[in-house]
């Protein structure tokens, strides 16, 4: 048997894992099927605690802190009423970063082991080993973990089965110019949310995150929403905007398939309006650092707590994200006004928010 482990997916999830084999010593290749590494400044990410511990334990040399953006207060609106707001004393609720830079600090002493243009087209479990194949090559390994994203090839390949579901929504990101004060800004409106997330770079930007179901231009709708709900922000004309992919929820009933696992966004995806995609995959990767020698093995029980407790999390990730989406983005009459007058309830209990925020920092 090869102890060699096979990572398929070069993004952050599949860095992640490799970061915990090469702090292991045990010997991994990582496979993605891009030639490339493709690039996009305009998108970010938020990262809870947990990850930027678990993250900075990882590689010393990585110090998140030192230079992504601490938020220390968000505020959730339903149009332009302000709802809630979530802070704590002296403390940061979230961290947002690019996306590129933290997949470009996590590449720091993994280059040698990713081998690009590598998809994956075949498969084969043998007792002890998995072999998987692309156009050219063979790659044999202990075990497989899938970390090549909502599209998974190595999934589709193992035949997982995947509950789905589309939210009839497209998402959009921008980057502007404008003073954050550390805090971001989340609307909830009928065409669908924006969210405002802070970031300092050699100035200060918006990162804006925009999902919405209209089917005209998207560009003017982002102008008009901040036109019209956003005017205290001081943000100008947004120029351009990136993006356009339908929106999915996905989960795969189990996390594993005999020697394939499943780690990170190939396993559950998430609207991003929640900002924790990224984070639970994480978790998930926190979780196999934690019985990695189990896991790697292939021991059964080991296996089954990671996909039972992993999928637990996210199923409960999944409904807090539904309900937001059911309560914000369908809200009308009656129902918004009841809603409006309970998270503003909310906004007057301050250990309830920090609850909130410590429950949002878990992965």
């Amino acid at each position: 048997m090869t102890n060699q482990i096979l990572i398929v997916g070069s993004g952050v999830n599949g860095l992640v894992l490799a970061k915990v084999l090469q702090q292991r010593d045990i010997p991994f290749l990582i496979l993605e099927k891009n030639s490339q590494f493709f690039e996009n400044p305009e998108r970010t990410v938020a990262l809870t605690n947990d990850s930027i511990r678990f993250l900075n334990a990882l590689d010393k040399n990585l110090d998140i802190n030192a230079w992504a953006t601490p938020v220390n207060n968000m505020l959730l609106y339903q149009d332009t009423e302000l709802n809630l707001s979530l802070n704590m004393d002296e403390q940061k609720i979230s961290t947002i970063c690019q996306l590129d830079t933290l997949h470009s600090q996590m590449r720091k002493g993994l280059e040698k082991t990713i081998i690009m243009g590598q998809e994956i087209n075949a498969m084969k479990e043998s007792e002890g080993s998995i072999t998987l194949h692309t156009v050219s090559e063979s790659y044999k390994g202990a075990m497989a973990f899938g970390c090549d994203g909502i599209n998974s090839s190595l999934r589709g390949l193992s035949e997982f089965v995947v509950d789905e579901w589309y939210y009839g929504q497209k998402a959009y990101v921008a980057l502007v110019e404008a003073e954050h004060k550390n805090e971001a800004h989340q609307f909830f409106s009928q065409s669908g949310t924006l969210a405002f997330l802070p970031l300092s770079l050699d100035k200060q930007y918006y990162s804006i995150i925009f999902c919405t179901n209209v089917t005209t231009d998207p560009l003017n709708e982002l102008n008009t929403l901040i036109k019209n709900n956003a005017k205290h922000l001081s943000i100008g004309e947004v120029k351009s905007i990136s993006g356009g992919h339908d929106l999915k929820h996905h989960s795969a009933k189990s996390l594993y398939s005999g020697r394939v696992v499943l780690c990170g966004d190939a396993g559950n995806s998430f609207h991003p309006m929640a900002g924790q995609g990224l984070n639970l995959g994480i978790g998930d990767a926190m979780h196999i650092a934690d019985n990695l020698d189990k896991i790697i093995s292939g021991n059964l029980p080991a296996m089954n707590d990671y996909s039972a407790k992993r999928n637990a999390k996210n199923a409960q990730m999944t409904w807090i994200i539904q309900s937001l989406f059911g309560a914000f983005g369908n809200s009308a009459g009656l129902s918004k006004a009841v809603l409006n007058e309970g998270m503003k309830f909310l906004d007057k209990f301050p250990k309830a928010k920090e609850k909130i925020i410590e429950f949002a920092n878990k992965n």
